[in-house]
């Protein structure tokens, strides 16, 4: 995997794949002498049937004139194990109970074989083997394979939409077209057979994976399609190599939970391998699980604010600087924001004091961590070395210049020689005035304040959109030159930070009309950053681009990479008209299903210590008033959220998590909580009713992305957990396992049942699986189906299995097979969906 981006200044050593054509764990001399096993090897790629790929790309012809030249080798791909007499039978699997021989066989098709098949020449294997002086050890070497592409692109004489129309991505990347990129998401599936044998099964599997990953890139930048971090690549979900590679690195097992499955192979290893700093105080992640951050939640009865790391408090003399509570929460209850202005002495001291907010004064505020020691659960006050340490920062983006300062521009490392001047001629020299708002001092604690504090909660949005900026503070992010990494370490040390896995700081983020992040060496402008990457992509994507070589334009991985740790900055809803240089997303109540999206996904992955907040943050965020939200019973907060929506996204009916329940006790389509699968953009909309939703399938102008697959089928007196359907077109049978076990129907009566899933079936066999959701029919009225929500559900590719029920899907013979409901046939598509908030 050497040829794919790697962090500079890390101590993580990377992953080394053996070679294993050779026995596993042993060393050969065959490798500097005579005939030897890499040269049998590059024999039986060539004459076994292991050939090259003819798709006319090679030729000039146009893609896609003759499809069955993809068919045919992917055809002879699939055909390699019968050719060397790993598979007798059509039954019999490739992979054997020796596992050293299984992973043997694997890197020889699934690597070499499919890197040669794809490139469409004979493949030197020396090429892509070297040997470790120290272990001397033959391990796999890839850094030929971007010259190996660039060449593969130079054979390529198609147009842009010839390409396009060959692989399926002329609707921004979709396999579900193309043989090529199905035949390179069934062998990453091929490869989850090695991830529970030994190590170096492990890392071969992982090599696997990233080599598909690579040609999926040059694939996609052949056609010009254009780097983001929702093209249509493969994630990577839960493995034990990385798993171990991320604990033992230093992560918190609750972050590693939250990215199986968001992230590419080649993203997911880049963040294993990032210089992990300790966090404050030293404190590590060895009692955290997948479901809890035992270090970035605190308990309120046992915490106690930190000194400065650069603090050592011998003498005692470091005391607490604070403000009084009272005037706070008068001034949160005259309906202003309290901030805090430093006052410094001549002696060099501070004292803070509460200044109220009005229009026009220029103020930061603080997003930061309690874990990091900032915070104080029983008086509104810091240690003087922590006020002094956020004092400084403040002056130093005070000192980049007025200009520079109100447009959010500028890093400049501060010194101390201002403050020495003041000290040698003991002179009251003007300071600028620096005024800050920081939960610590500006929200009131006390039992007397709990009000009141639900009132600053209310005030949150307000406190952040009209902030001049809002800088981040974060104790491991404070630990790091950022001047010594390039921008995709950056953002991916920010995307791994304990202040990105809490959801106050997540709104707080999206409030800023600009924020900076705090390293050691002075603090960066993240949307200077992201506005330099996407310059980058756009002269990286032109086709006259003539500045960039053909290898820039199809082996970059770097951009890949970049688009995948930012995207927690791109997803971010930007809630703040001030931002007009922003290219993010604007918060908008024309699209609240969007803004939804982008909030829930972004909360999501996050924690918060207190679980009454999440429903004040999500109301914020979502344009509700949080003070009438945290009124209601807890168990009616999500429901009023949901219900004040105008429009939701579909994909929130597939979500397999906790669910609200009608006053029956059935469970409702909708979460109790903010859980379950990423919310996809893609799923378009449904309606939201006082009865129910509405999804309208007749709007072809509004399903902009993929028209969501709606299937009925019929049963009686069936007790299902799993079954397969049959559906008219496709090449298989469809399985599909339901989130729980359901009675359907009885002896005596049909029962009408509908699947709608996130995906038409295609003439593709499913690849990926794809989520849905069961429902059963009350009515049809000839163009709207009424149904009750039932349970999530995920298809697959099948067969019917002892024990499973076939049903047949009705969808072209529903008039005939639904006699009761006495209906004309008609097209789903001509069709509504009413699913109702509770059963009849």
């Amino acid at each position: 995997m050497d040829h794919i981006p790697y962090p500079v200044a890390t101590s993580v050593p990377p992953v080394e794949v053996p070679l294993l054509i050779f026995h596993i764990g042993s060393c050969s001399d065959e490798f500097s002498a005579g005939p030897s096993k890499v040269e049998e090897l590059n024999e039986k790629l060539t004459e076994s049937g292991c050939t090259a790929i003819q798709n006319n790309l090679s030729t000039g012809a146009a893609p896609g004139v003759d499809s069955r030249s993809a068919s045919e080798w992917t055809l002879d791909f699939w055909d390699y194990p019968k050719s060397q007499g790993w598979i007798i039978s059509g039954s019999q699997p490739w992979w054997t109970s020796d596992v050293e021989e299984t992973a043997r066989r694997a890197q020889e098709w699934m690597y070499f074989g499919l890197l040669q098949q794809f490139l469409g020449e004979p493949l030197d294997v020396n090429s892509l083997i070297r040997k470790n002086e120290t272990s001397a050890s033959i391990l796999l070497d890839s850094s030929v394979i971007p010259e190996l592409l660039t060449r593969w692109l130079a054979r390529q004489r198609c147009s842009q939409q010839e390409a396009q129309n060959y692989i399926g991505t002329s609707c921004g990347g979709s396999r579900r077209e193309s043989r090529v990129l199905s035949l390179l998401t069934k062998v990453a599936l091929e490869c989850n057979k090695l991830d529970n044998l030994p190590a170096p099964a492990q890392c071969t599997a992982l090599a696997i994976r990233v080599l598909v990953e690579t040609l999926e890139n040059a694939i996609y930048n052949l056609a010009h399609v254009k780097v983001s971090a929702t093209r249509d690549v493969q994630r990577l979900g839960k493995t034990r190599l990385l798993e171990h590679r991320f604990l033992t690195n230093g992560w918190c097992a609750f972050q590693v939970a939250r990215l199986w499955g968001q992230y590419s192979p080649a993203t997911a290893y880049y963040l294993s391998s990032l210089p992990r700093q300790p966090t404050f105080g030293g404190v590590k992640h060895d009692e955290c699980d997948e479901h809890r951050c035992q270090t970035t939640s605190i308990d309120p009865t046992t915490y106690k604010p930190r000194h400065a790391d650069s603090c050592y408090n011998d003498d005692g003399q470091c005391r607490m600087l604070g403000v009084e509570s009272s005037k706070v929460a008068d001034c949160i209850k005259r309906g202003r924001i309290p901030l805090v202005m430093f006052q410094e002495s001549v002696d060099g001291g501070l004292q803070p004091e509460i200044v109220e907010s009005r229009e026009n004064l220029r103020y930061v505020a603080l997003s930061h961590v309690w874990s990091g020691g900032l915070g104080n659960v029983n008086v509104n006050s810091m240690f003087s070395c922590q006020v002094r340490k956020i004092y400084d920062l403040l002056l130093e983006l005070r000192m980049t210049g007025a200009d520079e300062y109100d447009r959010g521009l500028g890093t400049r490392k501060y010194n101390d020689s201002y403050r020495d001047m003041r000290k040698a001629f003991r002179m009251p020299l003007p300071e600028p005035k620096i005024l800050l708002w920081i939960d610590t001092l500006c929200v009131p604690v006390g039992q007397e304040h709990q009000e009141v504090r639900q009132s600053a909660i209310a005030q949150m949005a307000q406190i952040y959109v009209e902030a001049q900026c809002v800088l981040v503070v974060d104790p491991e992010l404070q630990k790091l030159n950022h001047a010594d990494f390039p921008d995709e370490q950056i953002f991916a040390s920010i995307l791994c930070s304990s202040w990105n896995s809490r959801s106050w700081t997540f709104q707080e983020a999206c409030m800023a009309r600009v924020f900076y992040v705090q390293f050691q060496d002075g603090h960066c402008v993240i949307d200077e950053k992201w506005h330099s990457f996407m310059k980058r992509i756009d002269e990286t994507t032109l086709s006259d681009a003539k500045n960039l070589s053909p290898g820039e334009q199809a082996i970059n991985m770097h951009n890949a990479l970049m688009a995948e740790v930012s995207d927690w900055f791109r997803t971010m809803p930007v809630m703040t008209k001030t931002r007009g240089h922003d290219t993010r997303t604007l918060m908008s109540r024309s699209e609240d299903w969007q803004n939804f999206v982008r909030v829930w996904n972004g909360l999501r992955r996050r924690s918060t210590t207190k679980t009454d907040d999440l429903y004040g943050i999500i109301a914020i965020m979502v344009d509700l008033s949080a003070y009438e939200i945290l009124k209601l019973d807890p168990r009616e907060r999500m429901k009023a959220i949901l219900r004040s929506q105008s429009s939701l996204p579909i994909s929130l009916l597939y979500q397999n998590c906790a669910k609200l329940c009608d006053s029956n006790g059935e469970p409702l389509w909708a979460p109790s909580e903010i859980a379950g699968d990423h919310l996809k953009m893609e799923s378009d909309y449904m309606a939201v009713r006082e009865d129910g939703l509405l999804i309208d399938l007749r709007d072809a102008d509004r399903l902009r992305h993929n028209w969501p697959g709606t299937y009925i089928f019929s049963a009686t007196g069936l007790l299902l957990t799993s079954f397969t359907i049959l559906v008219a077109g496709i090449e298989s049978m469809v399985s599909v396992k339901l989130h729980q076990t359901i009675a359907v129907g009885t002896s005596e009566k049909i029962s009408f049942w509908v699947v709608l899933c996130e995906d038409e079936l295609t003439s593709v066999p499913v690849v990926h699986n794809i989520r849905g959701v069961l429902m059963s029919l009350r009515a049809f009225d000839g163009s709207t189906l009424k149904v009750d929500y039932v349970c999530p559900l995920m298809l697959s590719s099948g067969s019917a299995k002892a024990g499973n029920a076939g049903l047949e899907c009705l969808n072209e013979d529903f008039r005939r097979s639904a006699q009761t409901f006495d209906v004309e046939k008609v097209s789903l598509k001509e069709c509504s969906i009413h699913i109702f908030s509770g059963r009849s």
